[in-house]
């Protein structure tokens, strides 16, 4: 997601301090899934008057999508207006931009509040984060961002600072020496790319010690949660959020289950055959119940998961989430899951990261392994030598071109291993 630069205040530690006060008066419902639904019935035009839907559930309401509200956004939206106050828009990596509205409260969860959530579930002491000294950094490689400083009130008034990363990481280990963030933040491919330049300026290790990780906007892959625990020292903790949604859910340090924010969301699966449903594999969708100004009800995210509904206490899990990422890849001798090739060619020493594209380029019924080198991982044509070695044993009847690339990535881009 994206924020609109002409929204930050002259003022930005009053403003945050502001916001965080609308957040405390927005007060918790007994239900809040009851809550919600009565107040789109009440407020949100395409809503109103609907019928089928008992107030404690959300059965009844309609499935919609992305689609739905490019064409109908006002319909989602508080009739009259008088909230907004605030636009995000999503990175439109899989379609086109989608811009929601939020007021100060929503704003604040959706940016600050955010954190405060993730360092509870991971379980870090109060004293982590020091008022008035940088606690979290977003590291942030995408174009045209400026960086910024804001107040984190509810984690002991320390501050949240969004670091743009120049392209050739010149400073780099100078700056993260005088930053020193309790927890580092950003897409796995931005804190991929603040290590490389660490790495370049010869550093085999970061100049401070991290105490958590925290990544969210694109796959994580096994191999690079290891290239990031090992390098920085400090465990993981992978975040599903998205414009829409908020911050859905959220693995513990280390963990590959991911644990749902019961007071931000609630997810149901839309399966294979159309049916919905509380638990099982299909595409999820997600209820915000923080929105107010532009609401989202059973709304189709596009990530494929794995969910489990606990039926006593209502809690949420996600035991799988491969969002956009295939289970498997189609070749000309049968499909093979994409964990086997992470977990045969990802480890490989001295690769940093690959890509398989099983389209044209490789010609017909050909398979192109795109890889980058590992930052100081020796000699390439070593490393290419593996590869081959390794992809002529796991796929000795496919024709595989190697493409050895500086960069896999784009600068800003969201990361796609399997094409």
């Amino acid at each position: 997601m994206t924020i609109d630069s002409a929204q930050l205040s002259t003022d930005p530690v009053h403003e945050t301090i502001r916001m965080h006060q609308s957040w405390l008066r927005r007060a918790p419902a007994a239900n809040p899934v009851a809550d919600l639904v009565r107040y789109v019935r009440a407020a949100i035009p395409f809503y109103r008057g609907m019928s089928g839907a008992d107030d404690r559930d959300l059965v009844g309401l309609p499935v919609v999508d992305r689609a739905l509200y490019q064409s109908k956004g006002a319909d989602f939206r508080l009739a009259g207006g008088g909230m907004a106050s605030y636009t995000l828009t999503s990175s439109g990596s899989t379609s086109v931009p989608l811009t929601v509205t939020l007021d100060e409260a929503a704003w604040y969860a959706v940016n600050y509040h955010f954190f405060t959530q993730v360092a509870r579930l991971a379980g870090l002491p109060g004293d982590t984060f020091r008022r008035g000294a940088i606690g979290v950094v977003f590291v942030s490689n995408k174009h045209a961002r400026t960086s910024f400083v804001r107040p984190l009130p509810a984690l002991n008034h320390c501050l949240y600072a969004r670091v743009q990363m120049g392209a050739d990481g010149a400073g780099v280990a100078a700056l993260y020496d005088r930053l020193r963030p309790a927890l580092l933040y950003g897409k796995p491919t931005y804190l991929l790319d603040l290590r490389a330049a660490l790495l370049a300026q010869g550093l085999t290790r970061p100049p401070w010690s991290p105490r958590l990780l925290l990544v969210s906007g694109e796959p994580l892959h096994r191999d690079d949660r290891e290239r990031l625990t090992r390098y920085f020292g400090a465990p993981v903790v992978d975040a599903l959020a998205s414009t829409e949604g908020g911050l859905v859910a959220a693995t513990r340090p280390g963990g590959d289950t991911y644990e749902v924010f019961g007071d931000n969301v609630r997810l149901e699966v839309l399966g294979a055959d159309g049916t919905v449903g509380r638990s099982g594999v299909g595409e999820l969708l997600v209820t915000n119940l923080v929105y107010r100004d532009a609401v989202f009800l059973r709304y189709r995210t596009g990530d494929l998961a794995e969910l489990a509904t606990d039926s006593a206490s209502g809690a949420q899990r996600l035991l799988r989430l491969w969002g956009r990422e295939p289970r498997s890849v189609r070749l000309r001798t049968g499909l093979l899951p994409t964990e086997v090739l992470t977990d045969r060619l990802g480890f490989l020493p001295g690769v940093g990261d690959f890509q398989i594209d099983t389209g044209r380029r490789a010609g017909a019924g050909g398979v192109l392994l795109r890889w980058m080198p590992e930052p100081a991982g020796g000699d390439p044509e070593a490393v290419q030598r593996r590869l081959r070695s390794a992809i002529d044993d796991l796929l000795p009847d496919e024709h595989v071109v190697l493409e050895r690339c500086e960069r896999i990535t784009p600068l800003g881009g969201k990361k796609r291993r399997f094409r």
